[in-house]
């Protein structure tokens, strides 16, 4: 005894053994053979019961709303969460913001290429960094892959955009350098900076090119007792709006930094006259002075010297740069610096017009007959 159905929507058959069965075609399987979903009961009612609720929780979720950019963006987020150190995570909230305005309430299977194109060219004509636009385009593809790979997506938008060309990302990058002081002004930074935990380390930082971030970091035992050597082998890093010591930014940022004869003082100043456990320290004993507050210490004590009001920053620039213009080679620079690549390094050089002047000058020279 059976009952066939209409076309697609399966049957309901007595098997031998008494029992009923029903079976329902739904959709196609990803190889394109039908999925066939199958119910048994002890009566024909109970099949045609269990048929019923089937198709009607399919009804609900053809219902319910579509996902969201930003609530997918949100999920991988916190699904992201084990993969990286905790600082990175943390770093990762300023990117997914920046996505998360632009394509926001966007069901995110409906997100095109040519949307995430716009978006980019729009950070490009903005002015934003080169690691801004990457950061921005490698997050896309993280999060869109994650969706591809949940079948929320067919395929991920993001993959179908190239990345814009080196030249182009150079010339950016070329624009956005950010300033060095000049001479005049490092004269000026030296003579009239007050003689105190916060003159000094300026000081030291236009002679050393540490990050603000490993000054912060720094003990005593950090400090060679003459001055010479400063050991860099940690960080300040910012884990949800709070200080915390970590690894440095790269494993080429772990190195000991000379510093020259002329400015050992500096060093051993902050090394006798420093905090007991960091040598930068907040109120609470142990922790860490958080990044911003010692910009906003920069940017008070240079307020009122004839000098730009650049930032803490830029006096890392100024080391490169000096460093540079003195004929220290790009390779040793880098190392002095931290950096990774000898393109980090180019990024920071500040050439003028004089140290351009002398180049040429030299070319003349060699050029003479003899």
């Amino acid at each position: 005894m059976s009952g066939k159905r209409a076309h697609g929507e399966g049957y309901v058959k007595q098997t031998k053994n008494g029992k009923w069965r029903g079976q329902l075609m739904d959709g196609y399987t990803d190889e394109g053979k039908r999925k066939i979903i199958s119910f048994t009961a002890d009566t024909k009612s109970e099949v045609l019961q269990k048929i019923h609720e089937y198709k009607e929780s399919k009804k609900s979720e053809a219902k319910a709303p579509p996902v969201t950019f930003r609530q997918w963006a949100d999920q991988w987020y916190a699904d992201y969460k084990p993969q990286v150190a905790r600082s990175t995570y943390s770093g990762y909230r300023f990117t997914l913001k920046l996505l998360k305005e632009a394509f926001g309430d966007r069901p995110i299977a409906e997100i095109l290429p040519i949307e995430v194109s716009a978006f980019l060219n729009r950070l490009l004509e903005e002015g934003c960094s080169q690691s801004k636009i990457s950061k921005c385009r490698a997050m896309l593809i993280q999060i869109f892959d994650a969706a591809e790979q949940n079948r929320l997506i067919p395929r991920n938008p993001a993959r179908s955009v190239k990345p814009f060309r080196r030249d182009w990302m150079e010339e950016l990058a070329q624009g956005n350098k950010k300033d060095a002081f000049t001479e005049d002004e490092v004269d000026v930074l030296f003579q009239d900076l007050p003689e105190d935990l916060l003159g000094n380390s300026i000081r030291l930082l236009l002679v050393t090119g540490m990050r603000v971030q490993e000054l912060l970091a720094l003990t005593a035992k950090d400090i060679a007792p003459d001055g010479s050597t400063i050991d860099i082998n940690k960080a300040v890093k910012m884990v949800d709006g709070k200080p915390e010591i970590g690894p440095p930014k790269s494993r080429n940022s772990v190195r000991v930094i000379p510093v020259p004869q002329k400015y050992r003082h500096l060093a051993v100043y902050l090394r006798e006259r420093g905090g007991r456990i960091l040598l930068w320290q907040s109120s609470k004993i142990g922790e860490p002075c958080t990044i911003e507050h010692f910009r906003n210490l920069f940017r008070s004590a240079i307020a009122n010297l004839p000098v730009r009001k650049l930032t803490p920053h830029c006096c890392r620039h100024t080391y490169i740069t000096r460093l540079q213009k003195h004929g220290v080679p790009l390779e040793t620079i880098a190392r002095l610096a931290g950096h990774s690549n000898l393109t980090t390094t180019g990024v920071y050089l500040h050439q003028d017009l004089d140290t351009l002047a002398r180049a040429v000058e030299k070319l003349g020279k060699a050029s003479e007959a003899p």
